[in-house]
């Protein structure tokens, strides 16, 4: 079956999105505010409900006259360059955007910044590409580029014309009303950035998305069209074994022996394996169906590198881990898989992710498995050459051995996550 991507085309909102600048942003708006109407009412918690709207929108909405837009703007921008330090990139954000980018999507922004207004201030706070951005993205549009600005669709309707792309082909993130309206009126499918989002009441999306790792898996799920025929075709597995655990009727055992027997074909047809290799495959698990559970160690040294281990089946380099034992707990197992793989005693520090195999490694598995990442740190231990590993090796994220890996157990992007989740301090688990 081959792998490709949901989603071809990815657009990102700039502020409070990519860039946690929604507070840069509004408090010089509060202090200007507050020097034009002394008697204000407004807070900077009620100012929130313009973040992500555009400037001149802003001020409509505020009730200042349009003569008055030009000054009260200049004065923003003047109040706004003392914050201009406190604006910083999400952590995770670039390294996601850079997997996007090595996975082929292709990266577009859309944002409410002004294009006139990106001399105005200082290290690209007001541009709608930022330098350190420019690499990964191919177009980006501002609210003066298009007709109308959020929340209409116009901005994204110019992408998709100018792209050629399609509405079912793109996923728009955002993290305000105005962000998710926009792509509702353009059609696409929308994420909400929670992680920068000051959104206090539910709201229906395509995707909630707690930590910016989260995108590459929706990303990376099957085309929605093989994804049905793939999810029938377990579901059908499914039902067949659950009917065989607990029916007692012959009758109706020969039904579900049956559809267990369809089910395989189904899967030996799309995976272009045997139908007997497929039905020994689902033999190992009996009762009720479950995911399995895979667990990986991410050692990390006092340099930052991350230790991996060459297995002995395949020459491939794995992050220390397996099956998680019915007598194991995941952190339990990924010491155990650590010690066995790699001859290292570790101490688990740090849930990275949960995450569903068939979503993110190839090949694919005709059955559930999810995957837990677990950071460690070093400890003693001599490495021995054994019947699953015959080496191990420190690497930096720079030197990774990319065309060595096994991508069914680990991916770089995987990888990339797990040294994310390393240098983060505030590391938000990626749960599927």
């Amino acid at each position: 079956m081959t792998v490709s991507n949901r989603y071809r085309h990815v657009l990102f909102d700039l502020d409070g999105t990519i860039y946690d600048s929604v507070e840069a942003n509004l408090r010089p708006l509060l202090e200007v505010i507050k020097a034009q109407r002394p008697d204000t009412t407004e807070t900077y918690e009620s100012l929130l409900r313009f973040a992500g709207t555009p400037a001149l929108s802003t001020l409509q909405q505020l009730g200042f006259k349009t003569e008055e837009f030009d000054s009260i703007i200049a004065q923003w921008f003047l109040h706004l360059k003392s914050y201009v330090q406190s604006v910083k990139m999400f952590d995770g954000v670039l390294q996601v955007i850079r997997c996007l980018k090595e996975r082929g999507v292709s990266l577009g922004i859309i944002t409410s910044r002004d294009r006139k207004d990106k001399d105005l201030l200082p290290y690209d706070l007001a541009s709608v590409l930022p330098s350190e951005l420019a690499p990964f993205f191919s177009l980006a549009i501002g609210c003066s580029d298009a007709e109308r600005g959020k929340p209409y669709g116009d901005q994204i309707r110019l992408y998709m014309q100018k792209t050629g792309a399609a509405a079912e082909e793109i996923l728009y993130v955002g993290d305000t009303l105005s962000d998710l309206a926009c792509a509702e009126d353009a059609g696409v499918d929308f994420g909400l950035a929670l992680w920068g989002s000051h959104i206090r009441h539910s709201v229906k999306c395509t995707h909630y998305f707690l930590s910016p790792w989260e995108i590459i898996n929706a990303v990376s799920e099957l085309e929605p069209q093989q994804m049905r025929w793939f999810s029938w075709a377990r579901e059908i597995q499914a039902i067949g074994q659950i009917g065989l655990t607990y029916t007692k009727d012959g009758f109706d055992r020969e039904r579900f022996i049956r559809l267990r027997e369809i089910a395989c074909q189904m899967l030996s047809a799309g995976f272009e394996e045997s139908a007997q290799k497929i039905t020994e495959a689902f033999c190992f698990d009996k009762g009720y169906i479950t995911p399995k559970l895979d667990t990986r160690a991410a050692i990390f040294n006092d340099r930052g590198e991350i230790l991996l281990v060459r297995e002995a089946a395949s020459g491939k380099w794995n992050m220390p881990g397996g099956w998680c034992d019915e007598t194991q707990t995941v952190m339990s197992n990924v010491v155990k898989e650590s010690r066995e793989e790699a001859g290292m005693t570790v101490t688990p520090v740090k849930f990275i992710a949960l995450v569903d195999r068939n979503r993110s490694n190839t090949p694919r598995y005709c059955y559930g498995v999810l995957k837990a990442f677990v950071e460690c740190t070093a400890g003693e231990g001599e490495f021995v050459p054994n019947l699953e590993t015959t080496e191990r090796g420190w690497f930096a994220e720079d030197n990774l051995p990319l065309e060595e890996l096994r991508l069914g157990t680990n991916t770089p992007t995987q990888i990339m996550m797990c040294f994310a989740a390393h240098k983060s301090k505030n590391w938000i688990p990626v749960v599927d």
